[in-house]
């Protein structure tokens, strides 16, 4: 499991990846929080969140997944520690989460919005892999 930064001309570029689908967005929400604080390692949360979704497909459930963390990250100052996940098809999500509501400076608030621009979800052996682009 993993995530790494890719070189982008405007935006943030991350591809993602991980063993099952579940865990590669979790990874992806680990990621976004990540980007957003000056922390090297955020402890664990005891702010309980309940997450669902509802999307169109697999690929609209990861941009909706991840602009959601985004969202309470910025608005609420809600910083996603872990997340308990079940997906149903077409594109449900239900997540039980644990975070930190306070405490944390934001480094980066100029992140706006996960986009659909050169998305891509796919399976590669036993890996799930993504790749999005946040919008700044």
């Amino acid at each position: 499991m993993g995530y790494r930064q890719l070189d982008h001309t405007a935006d943030v570029a991350l591809e993602i990846w991980a063993p099952s689908e579940e865990e590669l967005l979790a990874e992806g929400g680990r990621a976004i929080i990540e980007l957003l604080v000056d922390e090297t390692e955020l402890p664990s949360g005891s702010a309980d969140r309940t997450v669902t979704i509802e999307a169109l497909d697999p690929e609209d459930r990861l941009v909706r997944w991840l602009n959601e963390i985004l969202s309470v990250a910025i608005s609420d100052g809600y910083l996603l520690t872990h997340a308990a996940l079940s997906l149903s098809p077409p594109g449900s999500l239900h997540a039980e989460l644990k975070g930190q509501a306070d405490g944390f400076r934001l480094l980066r608030n100029e992140l706006k919005s996960v986009t659909y621009h050169d998305l891509r979800l796919w399976r590669e052996g036993g890996t799930w892999r993504a790749r999005v682009v946040i919008d700044v």
